[in-house]
């Protein structure tokens, strides 16, 4: 309901940087020519270069977009002698307005019964919550609802690779987005990104941390989906999550992965072996029932002795996940220099790896 001045400033600092962008001048040289200008300054500006009177700009550019119930005389009925009957309702209204001073709040008091008019007082309100300091932030992203996601795009089961290579690419963007993000690694529908110790990412605001990786991750998702599937439509937009994990030593944040990875190898052979039974004519109930109980070498027999599947044969990315990560590169050039590159590999996380890796957990 309540939009900030801020509103204007930007307005009025935007308005003049385009025209003077529009009218030759660089991004950079126009910052500098408004650095330090009040608001007289840019209305001289516009006046003086562009013959542009500010205030004849459009109030929805100005002053923004109130949204609020005004009161409205509406007929509710007619009497017993044709006579309408009219009641005041509150009617969504939308409208272009000064809000700053007392004269729109005087005229509506019945929006804010406590009488207020300054706004900064609002800020008391928010519920901001920094994750600690010293700490290794995780941020797990995961599809929701990606069981009738993946029916409606009919994704191969047990596993598809073309969707996985495509949760690969939107990891391999998340990294370029946020330089803060040290390591990546993923499986089926889930993501998870580790961050620097160190990382002041929104100052550590937990909420704007998991609202900006969810919503960065679903919209890379999107823009590659037809360079993956080029001849399938995305029928319907998927939905990912985020949730996030603080964690104090490097260690911990490798048990955590090696966590994820023992998870992936679970529940892939579980369902390799699922989907065998089922497209060998088993019904899924009675899949399911089969699999009730079993341990990983038990799988592993029924693999080879029913279908004469190795397990270890099936691709790593299925039975390991997929782990990014920047690694060193030569970048050729009038002088050949060191580079970094995202790689996406599909190894085992074991000390071995760490060991050879110990510059992702670098400062």
């Amino acid at each position: 309901m309540i939009i900030w001045h801020g509103g204007h400033i930007n307005n009025h600092y935007n308005t003049c940087f385009w025209m003077l962008v529009k009218s030759g001048k660089t991004e950079k040289e126009a910052q500098q020519t408004l650095k330090g200008t009040f608001s007289k300054d840019k209305n001289e500006l516009l006046s003086q270069q562009f013959q542009v009177n500010y205030e004849d700009e459009p109030a929805m550019f100005r002053k923004g977009s109130s949204v609020y119930r005004d009161k409205v005389e509406t007929k509710v009925k007619t009497d017993d002698y044709g006579n309408p009957i009219k009641r005041i309702r509150l009617a969504i209204t939308v409208s272009n307005l000064d809000i700053i001073g007392p004269e729109f709040w005087e005229k509506h008091q019945y929006i804010l019964q406590e009488g207020k008019y300054r706004y900064e007082y609002v800020k008391k309100f928010d519920d901001i919550h920094r994750l600690p300091c010293c700490n290794w932030i995780v941020v797990r992203i995961s599809a929701c609802q990606f069981d009738q996601f993946s029916l409606i795009h009919s994704f191969d089961k047990p596993n598809d690779e073309t969707a996985l290579s495509l949760m690969n690419a939107s990891a391999s963007l998340m990294m370029e987005q946020f330089p803060g993000i040290i390591f990546g690694y993923g499986f089926s529908n889930e993501y998870s990104f580790v961050f620097q110790e160190n990382t002041e990412l929104y100052q550590r605001n937990e909420r704007l941390i998991l609202s900006s990786c969810s919503s960065c991750f679903t919209s890379f998702y999107m823009m590659k989906w037809k360079e993956y599937f080029p001849s399938k439509e995305l029928v319907q937009p998927p939905k990912f999550e985020a949730e996030v994990l603080c964690y104090p030593k490097p260690k911990i944040v490798c048990d955590y992965l090696s966590w994820r990875q023992a998870e992936c190898h679970n529940r892939n052979q579980y369902n390799t072996c699922f989907w065998m039974l089922v497209k060998s004519g088993e019904e899924e109930n009675k899949a399911n029932e089969i699999l009730k109980g079993t341990l990983s070498k038990d799988k592993n027999e029924l693999l080879f002795q029913r279908f004469q599947m190795n397990y270890n044969n099936e691709p790593a990315m299925f039975r390991k996940g997929s782990c990014t990560y920047r690694q060193k590169v030569k970048v050729s050039g009038d002088v050949v220099r060191d580079g970094w590159d995202v790689a996406v590999t599909h190894v085992d996380m074991r000390p071995d790896f760490w060991r050879k890796h110990m510059s992702i957990f670098d400062k």
